[in-house]
């Protein structure tokens, strides 16, 4: 009886600290689901990605900046359309590593909730997910996520951004950090020809090795 009572008291604590965590990179190892994330859109390269995806018949998830919402209404419904996640990238691409003013608090919760208000006007989706510029994610990032109810999601890996790398170069990147639980990190903000180039036979090999790409939220297993 003591023992399942311990067990029962380590299977609570348990769930209400995944219940409470806000900071992710990556989901479970274990899994067989990956996700793909587009950054800093909708953009130039987002209606290309959307036929990409749409023709591999997956779901990724875009962190979209409020700012680009405003700029682009009618692509960050159809993203939304198409079946896919729509969460936050706050309103513009503020480094808050680098910001020293006295109301950086107050400026990071402003950004959250006045992209928040945008993009559920122009998709009709509340976001509740929220990527950071350049993946700010100290104590004060995340003390504004809590309060606001949001959880941060950062990524386990991406360079699409490297302009050093050729196409081939950056697809075995990628391709190298295939694993259970992988949140990739891309951008659709910019017309990139190298991820544009591979995107789909990057697709193909992550389905090839048995995983199924989801959205964060599926990936994580995360309500609203």
């Amino acid at each position: 009886m003591k023992r399942l009572t311990v067990f029962i008291l380590l299977l609570c604590c348990a769930v209400c600290f995944a219940e409470n965590k806000i900071f992710y990179t990556d989901g479970p190892e274990n899994s067989k689901k990956i996700a793909l994330t587009f950054d800093d859109g909708p953009g130039a390269a987002t209606e290309k990605i959307l036929e990409i995806l749409k023709e591999k018949d997956v779901k990724a998830t875009f962190f979209m900046l409020g700012s680009q919402v405003e700029k682009k209404p009618k692509l960050a419904k159809e993203v939304f359309e198409a079946g896919h996640e729509v969460q936050s990238h706050m309103y513009s691409h503020i480094s808050f590593f680098k910001y020293e003013k006295e109301d950086k608090y107050e400026k990071m919760k402003d950004e959250l909730l006045k992209a928040e208000r945008i993009i559920e006007k122009n998709t009709g989706v509340k976001p509740y997910l929220v990527r950071f510029p350049y993946g700010y994610s100290k104590d004060d990032a995340k003390k504004v996520v809590s309060e606001s109810g949001y959880k941060i999601i950062n990524w386990t890996f991406g360079c699409d951004w490297d302009r050093k790398l050729t196409a081939e170069e950056m697809r075995k990147k990628y391709a190298g950090k295939i694993k259970g639980g992988a949140i990739f990190l891309m951008h659709d903000l910019n017309y990139n020809e190298r991820l544009l180039s591979f995107l789909g036979d990057f697709i193909d090999e992550i389905k090839a090795q048995g995983y199924e790409l989801v959205t964060v939220s599926e990936l994580l297993d995360l309500k609203k």
